[in-house]
């Protein structure tokens, strides 16, 4: 790349020396082909820079350079002249190779590398035929001096050159109209200058050289033909950010997560594709992060629930404790010691006194009974020393209806949980024979994959509603605090079944 830049710098200085030499050029003509030169090798200096694996810069530099190399014809000094009329339209196939190679850098079709090697064959072949024939004294390689096969050898090369051209718009209309939308973009500047540039050649050259309009066309066919290394370049440094923005948003969002990302070359080629796909990714991470989030805060409100359900339990036992120990000891305590009072008075207690004292005795018994009944309620110590099974079946023994219990293969469980089964049970239980008239009530304990499942059935009335207000709603509450969950099926004259399960781990 270096030497093509340097080659084309000094040949540009050269052949801008020779046209203004040469004098049979407009200031107009030699401005445009030596601005056009020069662009066409920065462009290509710039997108080498840019994009250093891709060799569309060096085929964009070399076409600057036989862009200039064409002006050797123009010299005097024989041998210089001899190699530009070799080189007279060295250019053309160098374009034809970078429209098709455009802007990937290579050929990727049969046809197109067909193309472009008819393009060189056929121009560099009909050169030297031309160079053979020509009959300017410069011409060193001349061998017949035939003006009329000069003409014929310069018809043919045009004819050919016309439909390689042809054969090149014909490839980039195909790629435009197959594309997608940002190939589509990148090919409209460069296909628009070369329709522009075939509109004017062509239509200048069928109205003839006498023609007004034609020198104007020709024009045009130069202002176009100039701005032309500018659409590669802009196409070229399009393609680049497009990769840039790529590799931007694969370290912005790596770190999160973000599954990596797949190049696909006809989509990485406008920075427009990347921004709309930045910003679905961005919307793609943020929601993970919201899930995220939002998993982690169930889980703590979980565990928090958890830990509210581990404190209600400590506190009952707490409260049951103390009722045992405290209240209803001294309770009994009293009874005890009135009683003792009765027998030791004995016969000098009046009658009234007398049955004071019974009924101070018979109030504070059904107060202790009361007490024992509230204990045992909140969490009968059997639950904690024999387990779950042994403190359903307690609780049943005392249910006046016929109740079935199957649950003889459960084994012993955290707390936590054989407390929250044995509420269930017996919540459904007192609504059974409370609220539904109850005759027969089911009652099956079992362990399975997701937890263990608590069913309890009764044949009442139905109509239940765990909404309504009832314990069944705080108990699903309880029950979903350790990550389970409660149900109730209640149609009217069919019974209710009121099902939980609640993870063995809660």
């Amino acid at each position: 790349m270096a030497g093509v830049l340097t080659a084309g710098i000094g040949m540009g200085v050269v052949a801008t020396t020779l046209k203004i030499a040469d004098g049979g050029h407009t200031v107009l003509d030699t401005t445009l082909s030596s601005t056009t030169g020069f662009l066409f090798l920065l462009a290509g200096a710039v997108a080498h820079v840019r994009r250093a694996s891709n060799p569309i810069g060096l085929l964009i530099a070399l076409v600057g350079l036989a862009l200039f190399t064409e002006d050797l014809q123009f010299a005097d000094e024989p041998l210089t002249h001899t190699a530009g009329l070799a080189l007279a339209a060295a250019s053309s196939p160098v374009i034809a190779h970078l429209v098709l190679a455009f802007p990937h850098g290579k050929l990727r079709s049969r046809g197109e590398r067909v193309l472009a090697f008819s393009a060189y064959a056929v121009v560099f072949s009909s050169a030297v035929l031309g160079l053979l024939v020509n009959d300017d004294p410069r011409n060193l390689a001349a061998v017949v001096a035939s003006p009329e096969a000069e003409q014929l050898v310069k018809r043919l090369l045009e004819l050919v050159g016309a439909l390689i051209g042809g054969g090149v718009v014909v490839v980039l209309l195909y790629r435009w109209l197959t594309g997608r939308l940002p190939q589509r973009r990148l090919l409209s500047p460069v296909l628009a200058i070369a329709v522009v540039g075939a509109v004017s050649t062509t239509v200048g050259s069928a109205l003839g050289s006498g023609h007004p309009l034609s020198e104007p066309l020709l024009d045009v066919y130069r202002i176009s033909f100039c701005l032309w290394p500018l659409t590669f370049l802009i196409g070229v440094l399009r393609a680049r950010v497009g990769n840039a923005e790529m590799i931007r948003l694969l370290l912005e969002r790596d770190g999160s997560g973000l599954a990596a990302l797949v190049q696909d070359d006809e989509v990485w080629k406008d920075s427009r594709s990347i921004d709309a796909l930045n910003a679905a990714a961005g919307l793609v991470l943020d929601n993970q992060r919201l899930a995220a989030e939002l998993e982690e805060r169930l889980v703590e409100v979980q565990a928090s629930r958890a830990r509210i359900v581990a404190a209600a339990d400590d506190e009952r036992r707490r409260v049951e404790r103390d009722l045992h120990d405290g209240a209803q000891q001294r309770l009994v305590s009293v009874v005890l010691l009135l009683r003792m009072a009765e027998r030791r008075l004995g016969d000098d207690l009046t009658p009234a006194v007398a049955t004071l004292l019974r009924s101070t005795v018979d109030e504070l018994q059904a107060t202790v009974t009361e007490l024992r009944e509230l204990a045992r309620g909140l969490r009968p110590p059997i639950l904690t020393e024999a387990g779950l099974i042994p403190a359903v079946r307690s609780l049943l023994d005392r249910v006046p209806i016929a109740v079935g219990l199957d649950g003889a293969d459960v084994p012993r469980l955290s707390g936590a949980v054989e407390a929250t089964a044995y509420f269930v049970v017996s919540e459904a239980v007192t609504n059974a024979l409370k609220h539904a008239r109850a005759e027969q009530v089911r009652v099956r304990i079992r362990v399975e994959e997701d937890g263990l499942r608590v069913d309890v059935h009764d044949d009442g009335i139905g109509t239940a509603d765990i909404g309504g207000g009832s314990g069944l709603h705080g108990l699903r509450d309880r029950v979903r605090a350790l990550g389970g969950e409660l149900t109730v099926a209640s149609e009217p004259g069919s019974g209710t079944t009121v099902s939980a399960v609640i993870p063995t781990d809660g």
